[in-house]
């Protein structure tokens, strides 16, 4: 079984790449070429990265 280090240092990865992820995804469709619609692109990206940094604040404030 994971310790709490090691589950809040895989949710700090994860955020990380949800980060990266969504902002690739934002300056790709602003800048480059507008792929995906704006209701995808949020329901796919942006809703789920909110939804994970809240959670990694969530652990990491229930873990001290």
């Amino acid at each position: 079984m994971p310790t709490k280090e090691e589950e809040l240092k895989a949710w700090r990865i994860a955020t990380f790449v949800m980060v990266t992820l969504a902002a690739v995804v934002f300056l790709v469709q602003r800048f480059v070429v507008q792929l995906l619609d704006v209701t995808f692109e949020i329901c796919i990206f942006y809703i789920p990265t909110f939804a994970i940094i809240g959670l990694l604040l969530y652990f990491r404030k229930r873990s001290k």
